[in-house]
């Protein structure tokens, strides 16, 4: 005799889609993107150097959107990127993504939040939680560039790190006898 036991299948929903490694920031400054680098290198020790543009495939796959990247890299396990969306640049007031990549301390980041926050250019600056409990059709919209924009970073970074490899000098061994240029 066999007894079938019926339960309810449950649809597996990930807790967030890639936010685990992720701290993102919406920030909003009255200053370009090289201005705003050179303060948070200044302000928060950082080392954001300008990479190629980063091109999000958001709204459509045909005519991604355009930011400027800066990218610094504290630690191997630490990565900061600073992106601007170069669609509307001549606005007085442009809006900013920080986003850290890696583990970082409450500590850490509310030192490096009340510093960002003592620039004079800075109007705000905020947390995005990815995972809202109830989300208006605005923020719906924002989350859903910031996840494009996670998944192309992927993407990019993996071509930044290529580029970095082509652009390091790799020093060739030569055989044959070393000249000796002074006397001893």
């Amino acid at each position: 005799m066999y007894f079938y036991l019926f339960m309810k299948k449950k649809k597996f929903v990930p807790a967030s889609e890639q936010s685990d490694d992720f701290i993102i920031f919406d920030l909003a400054a009255d200053i370009d993107d090289y201005r705003l680098a050179y303060h948070l290198n200044k302000r928060i020790g950082a080392h954001l150097e300008r990479e190629a543009d980063l091109k999000v495939h958001h709204s459509s796959p045909e005519n991604p959107e355009i930011f400027s990247f800066y990218f610094c890299e504290k630690e191997r396990a630490q990565n900061m990127f600073l992106i601007h969306s170069l669609d509307g640049q001549n606005t007085l007031m442009k809006n900013y993504f920080l986003i850290f990549q890696g583990y970082y301390a409450n500590e850490e980041l509310d030192n490096i939040v009340t510093s960002i926050e003592n620039i004079e250019s800075i109007l705000n600056i905020n947390k995005i939680n990815l995972l809202p409990p109830k989300a208006s059709p605005a923020l719906k919209q924002k989350l859903a560039l910031v996840n494009a924009i996670l998944t192309d970073l992927e993407y990019h970074m993996i071509e930044v790190n290529r580029q970095r490899l082509d652009q390091t000098v790799q020093l060739k061994k030569k055989s044959g006898n070393i000249k000796k240029l002074y006397k001893g």
